[in-house]
């Protein structure tokens, strides 16, 4: 984002902001964040309340600045004068040299003209123009990090990004890596964005931040934008796959296997490793064009747990990806475990098979409905099965059921608000 010495004029601005419009397919945000009165506390500090009205038919929003981190401060609490969308919530906060910090806040969407929370059914909020600057060795790197307490689902380009992720207990932020200045706050420059998506929430909590390694402060107009995105390779998973498994071999290589519909027209698929789940490397190609299955060894005995996933690349180079499944280190699974058991979308199996031998997984409703089933190839030893699309059922109990050779076994999960 722009520096505060850095902004255009206001011509060659309006000139630029139209250029982007008409090749971006502008549209409307899902909610309407402008014209913030405060409510209470000093306006800019910790503790002020601030109501933006009519957000969306119906509701408004509650702003509260929860904290600010010592050294930062917040120049403009929502400024809407000097670029990016007068539909966003842009702060304008500064820091001063050698410091890194944010300013916490909480979004609170209520019943119009009460302080009743409402409960929305979906809350995409994605971060704009989250991009930094180097010079020589100092650098200046902006980060958004929201926090997580429930059910939530991240999204951004995988191939071009210019963030980093890191996650942490309740929380995962998205931090600017390369150093790279944008020109304006636009939705063109999706290398510098991420979305986060909430469902059935009242609030969510963000933290604006900057790590300002340079000598001097620096002010910094910010932007989060509430409307999901199309991000080109994204992190969503791919359809038409149908399986991810994997299985660690007792001398720690591990067996990777996926399935795919008959419908499917990728051409290769990179399978990729990982040993923190944030930076993946390439293990290898398998070509899968007229293929309803496909194998994978990873031979490097990893003798820690690791993280896998599937680049999926069609006849049109379109990529996408798998959810990502954990290879534990050891053998202690038991016969069947389920992690997490508090699921949105995703979750991972882990089974232990005495043999290679073909398995059944089921999932049934607290009725005892059979909502979902698919067929599975298990190795002898430990296999990890990625079981995806749940976010399509209600919230509540369900009893995933594997069953192979006559035995069945059970566990019971909860798909989270």
């Amino acid at each position: 984002m722009k520096l505060n010495s850095a902004l255009l004029n206001s011509t060659l601005l309006a000139i630029c902001l139209v250029t982007i419009l008409s090749l971006n397919g502008f549209s409307q945000p899902d909610y309407v964040f402008k014209n913030s009165v405060l409510l209470s506390g000093t306006d800019k500090f910790a503790g002020a309340l601030y109501l933006f009205p009519s957000v969306k038919a119906g509701v408004d929003a509650i702003v509260s600045i929860n904290s600010i981190s010592t050294d930062i401060k917040i120049v403009d609490f929502d400024d809407n004068k000097n670029g990016g969308f007068d539909e966003a919530f842009q702060p304008r906060i500064n820091a001063i040299g050698k410091t890194n910090g944010y300013a916490e806040f909480t979004i609170t969407f209520v019943a119009q003209g009460t302080m009743i929370p409402l409960v929305m059914t979906e809350v995409p909020a994605t971060s704009i123009d989250v991009d930094g600057n180097t010079n020589g060795i100092d650098s200046m790197l902006e980060f958004d990090e929201y926090l997580t307490p429930g059910a939530y689902q991240l999204d951004y380009d995988m191939v071009s990004t210019d963030l980093r992720f890191m996650y942490n207990t309740g929380r995962i932020m998205g931090k600017n890596n390369r150093g790279l200045e944008k020109a304006l706050i636009d939705t063109l420059a999706m290398e510098a964005m991420f979305s986060v998506i909430y469902p059935n929430t009242s609030s969510i909590t963000i933290r604006i931040g900057l790590d300002n390694r340079l000598n001097s402060s620096t002010t910094r107009q910010r932007s989060v934008y509430f409307k999901r995105f199309f991000f080109q390779n994204s992190y969503l998973p791919v359809s038409n796959l149908l399986s991810f498994i994997g299985n660690r071999k007792t001398n720690n290589n591990v067996l990777l296997n996926w399935t795919m519909s008959s419908q499917h027209d990728y051409a290769v698929t990179d399978v990729e490793k990982s040993i923190n789940g944030n930076s993946f490397f390439s293990l290898g190609r398998v070509p899968v064009a007229g293929k309803s299955a496909a194998l994978f060894f990873d031979n490097t005995k990893t003798t820690t747990g690791a993280y896998y996933r599937l680049k999926m690349i069609d006849n049109n180079g379109k990529i996408g990806y798998s959810a990502i499944i954990y290879i534990r280190s050891d053998g202690n699974y038991g016969k069947m475990k389920v992690f997490p058991s508090m699921v949105n979308d995703n979750t991972n199996i882990t089974f232990s098979s005495d043999n290679t031998a073909s398995a059944k997984i089921s999932l049934f409703d607290q009725g005892g409905r059979l909502v979902m089933k698919k067929d599975i190839a298990v190795q002898a030893g430990n296999n990890t099965i990625a079981l995806t699309g749940l976010s399509q059922f209600s919230t509540g109990q369900y009893f995933v059921v594997i069953s192979t050779e006559g035995h069945q076994y059970t566990q019971k999960i909860q798909r989270s608000n």
